[in-house]
């Protein structure tokens, strides 16, 4: 059983990611850079290689490494992840323990300014749409012939690099759910990632309400206005602007999501 991290990353130069990574297995890397160029190299632990586009968008990246990979297991990754050593072994172990599970979310810790700062584990049980909402793509592995046959693959909308900020993780999951997939969370912990600067997170400004709201109208569309309420509501981040106008924007989010409307450019 073969397992292959797949790397979204930008602007890299060389093949040496998959070593500072430490993954130790067969990698590819999704390169967002200026130009079309694959490049590949056998290692001891096996190839790496790099696929490098002038596209943007995380999504269309994460299908661009999904479609050069070659695996049974698949890990998706950013390029501030860092694994620990044993981690290949340890998640084939943990596929062929689980024959009945498509999708694994682990656990990983946090890295703040060179210091664990965040500890996000889980158990081991099977999830279900309204508890995996929260799991970023980092700690998801998948059988790639189960993401294949329901052909699987990530909205290119939403995400670093698209109109909407973020959600193309929780769209894959969903996508998943929705395909009857079996999806499963681990307490094995498979590195850290660094979280010192977010390639797309610049505050909860208005754009950040309203893209939450577009994301709702599409995990959610026949409950989106519920729970457009409850996320306008719910915020675990600093922000100035009032529940009023969250709501507000939420809602409006909502209404463009439907026919994909961006939140409008006022500068």
């Amino acid at each position: 059983m073969k397992l292959q991290v797949l790397v979204a990353a930008m602007h890299q130069k060389e093949l040496s990611l998959a070593e500072k990574m430490n993954t130790r297995c067969s990698t590819v890397i999704a390169n967002q850079a200026d130009c079309d160029e694959v490049v590949q190299e056998d290692t001891a632990y096996g190839e790496v290689k790099m696929v490098t586009t002038p596209t943007r968008g995380v999504g269309l990246n994460r299908n661009i490494a999904l479609l050069a990979s070659d695996a049974d297991i698949v890990l998706f990754a950013d390029e501030d992840m860092v694994y620990y050593d044993g981690m290949p072994e340890e998640i084939v172990k943990i596929f062929r323990e689980l024959p009945e599970a498509d999708v694994i979310v682990f656990g990983i810790d946090i890295l703040k300014n060179g210091e664990i700062t965040e500890k996000r584990r889980c158990k081991l049980h099977r999830l279900h749409i309204w508890n995996a909402m929260r799991y970023g793509m980092v700690r998801v592995a998948a059988r790639r012939n189960a993401l294949l046959q329901k052909n699987i693959s990530f909205h290119q909308c939403f995400g670093g690099g698209c109109a909407f900020s973020a959600g193309e993780d929780s769209l894959f999951l969903k996508a998943c759910f929705d395909a009857g997939l079996k999806v499963y969370s681990h307490p094995y912990v498979l590195g850290t990632c660094c979280k010192d600067v977010s390639s797309w997170f610049v505050g909860c400004n208005e754009k950040y309400f309203y893209d939450k709201g577009v994301l709702v109208r599409h995990l959610f569309p026949k409950s989106a206005y519920i729970m457009a309420l409850y996320f306008g509501a719910r915020v675990k981040r600093e922000t100035d602007i009032g529940l009023l106008k969250r709501l507000c924007l939420v809602y409006a989010g909502v209404r463009g999501g439907k026919k994909m409307i961006p939140y409008p450019d006022r500068t």
